[in-house]
């Protein structure tokens, strides 16, 4: 019987590498370059006045990640992204032109692997930027909150590409006259690489 129990244990330490196969490929810490496509609005609200502008922009983003995997399939990451370049997100009155500045996230994102090459992932991320106008006005909205999907295929042992939607909603700002809005819809396209 002790025998048999020893024989089990290794050949259960011996199969576990394998088990984990799908998600493995998946595992790591990796860096990436993204092309953001946003489509951005802003809304401003002062007594008696309601302005609203849109716009459709571009910029680049870094994006750093570390996924651990659960299991075989399950995976969580844990990561960060740093907007390069503004975002137009409309224009609003007698302000003028309103751009996403210096814009972050902090975000976690389970990851479902279909196998060693596709993984799914859902991301949910906490968000801060500026918006700065044309007359020179600035405002720092934090605390908001992005969600979204994603789709990311290994091309070899290290290089990746992935494709995500997200949907942000910055938090109101509110002064004693005024209150500002800020959101996003972003499609991104990323390069990158997994050590």
């Amino acid at each position: 019987m002790k025998k048999l129990i020893i024989a089990s244990l290794i050949a259960g330490a011996s199969c576990a590498p394998a088990a984990f196969a799908q998600s493995n490929a998946f595992q790591g810490l990796g860096a990436g370059v993204s092309l953001n496509v946003a489509d951005s609005t802003s809304e401003a609200l002062v007594p008696g006045v309601f302005y609203k502008g849109t716009d459709t922009d571009n910029n680049f983003a870094l994006q750093l990640q570390y996924n651990m995997a659960l299991n075989d399939v399950f995976l969580l990451g844990f990561g960060g992204s740093a907007n390069f370049g503004d975002l137009k997100a409309g224009k609003l009155g007698p302000v003028g032109q309103i751009k996403i500045k210096d814009a972050y996230s902090l975000y976690l994102a389970p990851g479902y692997a279909f196998n060693s090459t596709w993984l799914g992932y859902g991301k949910l991320a906490y968000l801060n930027a500026n918006a700065s106008s044309a007359n020179g006005g600035s405002t720092k909205f934090d605390n908001g909150y992005g969600y979204g999907i994603g789709l990311q295929a290994m091309f070899t042992k290290n290089w990746f590409g992935q494709v995500e939607y997200m949907i942000n909603q910055y938090n109101d700002k509110s002064s004693l006259n005024e209150t500002d809005k800020l959101k996003n819809s972003v499609y991104s396209l990323t390069a990158g690489y997994k050590f």
